[in-house]
């Protein structure tokens, strides 16, 4: 579509595309807003770069496109409850969404964007990958889109928050925030999602199943799924499904949960990385 008030580039990978020609620290036009989220739902993400954002400006921006929702495993800043910081410490060795997945799909109502801006940046490393999910499905075969199509998923954070997780067991080696667990009891929670997700305002499918959030398919054993998501993930993870974004200080990604899957690459060992992230709510898979 032709843009009024944006710019749009493509040029930056298979998925996404980064917009400029607007501060998005100061309140935006309706035709902005609408703007910026039309070139979304094309593009899947987006990417700014060269701006200078409070945590209120941050979650002001993304209020434009939804309610903003709360993450429950984090402390979010003091100048804002919809903002959490995201930090790995010099010292630390895991880091925080180091896996393909989707935010927060362990939820009734996963949130459809999270809207993430660097403070501060190590000197190399802490890339993160981003992978269309849309095309990976429709690439797939007609027999194995029909065998998703007829499955659901049992979802739960316990893998990553929960008592024998992942990020639970590195806070208790100090190597990540105390608050990167919490909330024992949700963290044990289940909820069932199709693995195969019909976005409500493209119409388009996807696949939206993940190992770290995905516990197992409805009806079969964890053992007896971990297959079929290992071999999802590698499908939808290849490189002509996926963009590298490089980040810098004053960058900011706003991804589509419902049709992207990302991982942050922990590759900066020794340095710190300090990001804010706000997520906006969404509507329940179907």
């Amino acid at each position: 579509m032709a843009y009024q008030t944006i710019k749009v580039d493509t040029a930056v990978g298979p998925v996404g595309a980064i917009i400029t020609g607007v501060d998005i620290s100061k309140p935006l036009s309706a035709l902005a807003v609408k703007e910026i989220n039309a070139a979304w739902l094309e593009h899947h993400v987006v990417f700014f770069r060269d701006q200078s954002l409070t945590p209120t400006q941050q979650a002001d921006f993304a209020a434009n496109f939804g309610d903003l929702d709360v993450y429950p495993f984090m402390t979010a800043v003091d100048s804002n409850p919809n903002v959490i910081p995201i930090i790995k410490e010099a010292d630390a060795e895991l880091n925080f969404g180091g896996a393909w997945h989707t935010d927060t799909s362990y939820v009734e109502r996963p949130p459809k964007a999270t809207v993430l801006y660097a403070v501060e940046v190590p000197d190399t490393g802490g890339d993160t990958l981003f992978a269309d999910a849309t095309q990976a499905f429709n690439d797939l075969s007609d027999g194995l889109k029909n065998i998703l199509e007829s499955e659901s998923g049992i979802y739960s954070p316990k893998l990553v928050h929960g008592r024998e997780g992942s990020y639970k067991q590195a806070a208790a080696r100090s190597e990540m925030a105390k608050d990167y667990g919490g909330a024992e009891d949700f963290a044990e929670q289940e909820v069932e999602h199709p693995l195969i997700r019909t976005h409500i305002d493209t119409g388009e499918k996807s696949v939206y199943c993940s190992l770290p959030h995905t516990h197992r398919i409805k009806g079969w054993t964890r053992e007896e799924s971990i297959p079929l998501f290992k071999h999802l993930t590698e499908i939808c993870t290849q490189d002509k499904y996926v963009t590298r974004f490089k980040w810098q200080q004053g960058s900011l990604a706003m991804w589509d949960n419902r049709c992207v899957f990302h991982n942050a690459l922990n590759d900066y060992q020794g340095m710190r990385r300090h990001m804010h992230r706000v997520i906006v709510q969404g509507e329940r898979p179907q």
